[in-house]
């Protein structure tokens, strides 16, 4: 597919905005993270904090292995192979960990595709002009935790792209008469589940509305839901080969030396007992393997004004970017001035506008099918509810597709004014999280070396 000039403008202007940010962020790491050590995993982890993002990535770039959680990432280790070699050429070139460089590089490239991704949509697929597309593609870019997921090194700003490429593909594909051939769909699949395994299941909506009784036709769904349990039992056999053995050499070491780790246990037990990452989880649902990860007690209505339409599109001005699980940030915080509830409930309003006018646009209900189970899951269960706006980047761009559908319909002075409202709430949003964001850049690093010293 050839970009066209104002795909290339557009999306160089947001990569040159991220990366002035990724530089920022280099330059506060740079000092501790460009190291070559034998304790890197733990100089991350002591000392790497951004909102709830793992530096997972970084760890793996300077010793490759399965660290990301196999079963929902089956597929992220493999692709980090390569920049992984290239980082074990530079260091011998330069006797410096260049983690912080490539890891910054893959995300602006990801960042560049995911802008062309949002334009074309709104441009090809909801049909608004060229003018309204830049608008609302810069729109998105403003909104907190996309400018975020675009700075940290985790792997939602790969899984936002390939969720926006399958919506294009399989949205435009329904636009022109025809339907994606079985082995795209199923390659598009293996590779949208492979970096994040939930996020199959958007792949599975887009074609479940695109072909209607077409996806339960034998063929194609024989392959593409074995495709689904190819991704599952990849995940599992890594698990099995690569995460079991160090679990059963745990219980092994643990049986030998029961007495000590009791100890140790009763006493991490009075240690940690009001350290973050314990007091800032709630209840479960249970005790089993997977309701430990739940959450019965934060507040529902809460978590959606401060946490699901708040700060991924407005940062809170307090503990900008600290982590639940290494700080007192607060689960749940409010905004100080009363100005950042009116603009959280214009953009809410827009939304509601934009599916209204939207309701039978089939590449809307792409859109709302495919976030569904994030809302079970992180609404309705509470998985990871505690700081669920790091996972802003598997649903915020429904925000921009939706406020299209309201572009499309409005005329004359209406079309004027929601279009002066956006270009409004864009300054506003940009001034607000890039100003935060900036200030945070240069804050000193803050360790939590000090529970473990």
């Amino acid at each position: 597919m050839r970009l066209r000039r104002e795909e290339w403008i557009l999306g160089l202007a947001v990569v040159l905005l991220l990366i002035i940010l990724n530089g920022m962020l280099i330059a506060k790491y740079h000092a501790l993270l460009s190291v070559v050590s034998e304790d890197y995993g733990k100089i991350l982890s002591y000392n790497y904090q951004l909102s709830g993002f793992d530096a997972t990535t970084y760890s793996i770039l300077t010793e490759w292995g399965m660290k990301y959680e196999v079963l929902r990432h089956p597929l992220l280790p493999y692709l980090m192979y390569l920049p992984y070699q290239l980082n074990q050429l530079l260091i011998a070139m330069t006797g410096a960990n260049t983690a912080l460089y490539i890891a910054a590089a893959i995300i602006l490239c990801f960042a560049f595709l995911t802008t062309v991704c949002l334009f074309r949509i709104l441009r090809e697929l909801v049909g608004i002009g060229k003018g309204d597309a830049i608008l609302l593609t810069v729109f998105f870019f403003s909104m907190a935790y996309v400018l975020v997921t675009y700075i940290a090194t985790d792997h939602f700003g790969i899984s936002l792209f390939l969720i926006l490429l399958s919506l294009y593909l399989i949205g435009k594909a329904w636009k022109e008469g025809r339907v994606l051939k079985t082995w795209q769909s199923a390659l598009l699949l293996f590779l949208t589940a492979g970096v994040t395994l939930t996020n199959g299941a958007k792949v599975y909506a887009a074609e479940l509305v695109a072909r209607g009784k077409g996806f339960f036709q034998w063929r194609y769904f024989l392959v593409v839901v074995g495709c689904g349990l190819l991704t599952i039992g990849m995940g599992l056999w890594e698990e099995r080969v690569y995460v079991y053995p160090k679990e059963q050499a745990e219980k092994q070491y643990f049986k030998e030396h029961k007495a000590e780790m009791v100890a140790k246990a009763r006493e991490n037990h009075q240690r940690y007992k009001r350290a973050p990452w314990v007091i800032h989880k709630g209840k479960p649902l249970g005790k089993g393997s997977l309701l430990k990860w739940t959450d019965k007690t934060t507040s529902r209505w809460e978590t959606l004004k401060e946490n699901v339409f708040g700060e991924p599109i407005l940062l809170h001005e307090e503990h900008v970017l600290d982590d639940i699980l290494k700080s007192y940030r607060p689960v749940l915080l409010s905004y100080h001035s009363p100005l950042n509830y009116v603009i959280e409930g214009l953009i809410v309003l827009l939304l509601l506008a934009g599916i209204c006018c939207g309701f039978r646009q089939r590449l809307l209900w792409m859109c709302l099918l495919g976030i569904l189970p994030d809302a079970i899951l992180h609404l309705g269960l509470g998985f990871a509810i505690n700081e669920i706006y790091i996972m802003s980047a598997h649903w915020i761009y429904v925000i921009p597709i939706a406020i299209a559908f309201l572009l499309v319909r409005v005329k004359g002075r209406w079309l004027f004014g929601v279009r002066s409202l956006i270009a409004m709430l864009t300054v506003y949003l940009l001034i607000h999280n890039i100003g935060l964001l900036i200030h945070w850049m240069q804050q000193p690093v803050v360790s939590i070396g000090f529970w473990f010293d």
